[in-house]
């Protein structure tokens, strides 16, 4: 019997299975379901595969994303396999954005009904937050927590800035008003608990300002910005974000003036300090393609880069993977499909996100979408015998 083996032959097994096997872990018996939910298990092909959540820009959900590395330097395999499976938990609702950090993901709904949901899928636990706003959609939003290990959602425009206290349950308006919302212009990234946005300002001498600008989620402060390892030449300069496992933030600059890509790691980051490390530098790289996200292995020195061509020629289901040595290759996975959201790799947490009862999201939309179907149902079937009624009598 499976319940009868050793601890230490328990462990052993867990660590070997890959994270998609984790539904078949916990379905074995009680005592792998409990190991599961009290230390991450399943750290098998942590390193031959990416495995990360974006948003399925086609039909406005959540999705999970698996890319097996492995395959991504072999000339031979013609079509390199992107897993992309929709999260069923959430079919129902009309996702806006995804946000990250410390292995929760915050997803944002495009629907009038203030509510916010924080999901572990390590732990299968959601949590519903009401928002006071009710145009909460058109906020921006950052994950993050403070040196207690307390996570904080920041909610932010150009008019009015609150933080969302997951102890408390509470939300807090800041006596800041920043004037950012029209100069951040690619997602936020979270590391280390705090959260780094590219800022761009105004212009200064010949280039253009630009900067990381960093929230402390102890201080709820704005602190600084910090110093970028390049110098942002003209304003359609693009720039990405990404991250290695929530320690180091990696940035991405595509010069087209200079047909240059360059890749930089932090070898140290905080709120008021930075410094950087080349990862990669490709040159020639002569198409206009606009990254809208990224990711990069470290063992094997690759990026592999999302984003939009600004050819006509280009479909939207190409990314391309660049490495050392001018090294490219094409991506073509067969798919329609381009992350709306940057797919960050995700890492396991055991974080706890409920209180009390836990809030179902899903059965909650379901039973308001089948009270409105009920509602649409009924009126029909009473237009349909009125009709009859009239035209009984008139015939």
């Amino acid at each position: 019997m499976m319940s009868d083996l050793p601890n230490d032959l328990v462990e052993e097994i867990l660590s070997r299975v890959p994270i998609t096997s984790l539904g078949a872990v916990r379905s074995t018996c009680k005592r792998w379901n409990g190991l599961s939910k009290d230390r991450i298990v399943c750290k098998g092909d942590a390193n031959q595969q990416f495995t990360g959540f974006t948003r399925y820009v086609n039909e406005s959900t959540v999705c999970s994303m698996r890319l097996d590395l492995n395959e991504i330097q072999n000339e031979d395999v013609e079509l390199v396999e992107l897993s992309i499976n929709k999260i069923n938990k959430f079919i129902e609702l009309e996702l806006f954005q995804v946000y990250y950090s410390d292995g929760l993901l915050l997803l944002v709904t495009d629907e009038v009904d203030s509510k916010i949901v924080v999901w572990n899928p390590y732990l299968g636990q959601t949590r519903l937050i009401q928002c006071r706003d009710t145009e909460h959609f058109k906020y921006r939003y950052a994950l993050g927590y403070d040196n207690n290990r307390n996570h904080k959602i920041l909610m932010y425009n150009r008019k009015n800035c609150e933080i969302y206290d997951f102890k408390s349950d509470s939300w807090k308006v800041l006596d800041i008003i920043p004037d950012l919302h029209t100069n951040i212009y690619v997602r936020d990234m979270s590391i280390k608990g705090n959260t780094y946005f590219f800022y761009r300002g105004e212009k200064i001498g010949e280039g253009l300002a630009g900067c990381l600008l960093s929230f402390d989620f102890t201080r709820e402060r704005f602190v600084s910005c910090l110093p970028l390892p390049f110098q942002i030449a003209k304003f359609d300069d693009n720039v990405a974000l990404s991250s290695v496992r929530e320690e180091h933030l990696v940035v991405l600059f595509n010069n087209w003036e200079e047909s240059e890509m360059e890749i930089w790691v932090t070898t140290k980051i905080e709120p008021n300090a930075v410094s950087w490390s080349n990862f990669l530098t490709f040159t020639h790289f002569r198409i206009k393609f606009l990254v809208t996200s990224f990711f990069i292995d470290q063992e094997k020195k690759l990026a592999v880069v999302f984003g939009r061509s600004l050819s006509k020629q280009m479909r939207c289901n190409i990314a391309y993977v660049i490495g050392d040595n001018g090294y490219l290759r094409i991506l073509d996975f067969g798919v329609t499909f381009i992350p709306s959201n940057l797919p960050v790799s995700y890492a396991p947490s055991l974080v706890k996100i409920t209180q009390g009862q836990e809030l179902s999201v899903i059965e909650e939309k379901k039973r308001s979408r089948l009270l409105a179907s009920l509602v649409y149902s009924t009126l029909f079937v009473s237009f349909i015998i009125f009709f009859s009624f009239i035209s009984s009598v008139f015939i």
